[in-house]
């Protein structure tokens, strides 16, 4: 029986302390409808002074610096750093292939979902989360940290009881939400229709991509003997096999390919790639490689 939002916690309250030290690291600040915490390239009238610029023929007079004109006869404008909201946008591959493994994928997922999105709502963020799958779920965007309960029952709630369809879940995901900002996919990619099409349609899109791509320790390093008799989780389609070195050689190259062409595809387009397993602690991967990663500072 799945995991419900009352079965589980997602982070302990000690994990919680040590993310809020950490932020969300954007490479390119993008200006939304409101005004957050993040300092925007672009120069505003907030309180924090940035520089100085001539005055211009119909430029407000209430930013000339006066004490420069008293000094300099010459009229100077006072430019201000603008803050803004970024957009963090988080995407869960909700299908039943995620609820394979110990520790299950899709509690891997959720939880690494629910501690970015809480170092995004701690910053003052837009967080938005969705579920992909045969029955998206669907979590409007959230600000503040008084949220994150918010987000916590969104997360706890998303069972893997769907087949995969990426790509259409990614393009009706964008048409919805269309502010730029960093958008995190986690998935295994297993998806008949190839893994090129879903992050395409987040390409597009504009935000800063990162994919984290979790397998199961048993997909990492089977231990698998004798004959068995295999199911796709999704398909139900079985074949029949008799377990043996050559064969599990076989398949260790075959996930190397998988993988490899999913890593290079994410680096020949600027998305940072993350391959990890199900067991990797929620810990090591936030405070050290997504930091390392340069994902978060």
């Amino acid at each position: 029986m799945p995991e419900t939002a009352d079965d589980i916690t997602l982070l302990t309250p000690d994990f919680m302390r040590r993310l809020e030290r950490l932020a969300i690291a954007a490479k390119r600040v993008q200006l939304g409808a409101t005004k957050g915490e993040r300092r925007s390239k672009r120069k505003g009238s907030s309180i924090e002074f940035a520089d100085y610029r001539d005055y211009v023929q119909g430029d407000d007079l209430r930013h000339v610096d006066w004490n420069i004109v008293g000094r300099l006869d010459a009229l100077y404008l006072k430019l201000f750093q603008e803050t803004e909201a970024l957009t963090l946008h988080l995407l869960i591959d909700a299908s039943k292939s995620m609820t394979f493994g110990s520790p299950r994928k899709i509690d891997f997922a959720r939880r690494l979902a629910a501690a970015v999105g809480y170092i995004g709502l701690v910053g003052y963020d837009r967080v938005c989360a969705e579920a992909l799958g045969d029955n998206p779920q669907r979590m409007a965007p959230v600000r503040g940290r008084a949220s994150a309960r918010k987000l916590f029952r969104f997360l706890g709630a998303v069972t893997g009881d769907g087949g995969t369809h990426l790509e259409d879940g990614c393009r009706m995901y964008t048409v919805r939400n269309r502010a730029k900002g960093v958008a995190l996919m986690i998935s295994d990619f297993y998806d008949e229709a190839g893994f090129e099409g879903p992050l395409k349609r987040l390409l597009v899109s504009g935000s800063d991509m990162y994919v984290i791509h979790v397998l199961a320790p048993e997909e990492l390093e089977p231990e698998l003997s004798g004959d068995l008799k295999l199911v796709d989780s999704e398909t139900d389609a079985f074949a029949e096999i008799s377990v043996s070195h050559a064969l599990l050689k076989q398949y260790k190259r075959n996930r190397d390919a998988f993988v490899e062409r999913i890593r290079s595809y994410c680096l020949a387009r600027g998305i940072s790639y993350f391959l990890v397993s199900s067991a990797t602690p929620i810990e090591t991967l936030t405070l050290d490689i997504l930091r390392k990663g340069r994902m978060l500072q």
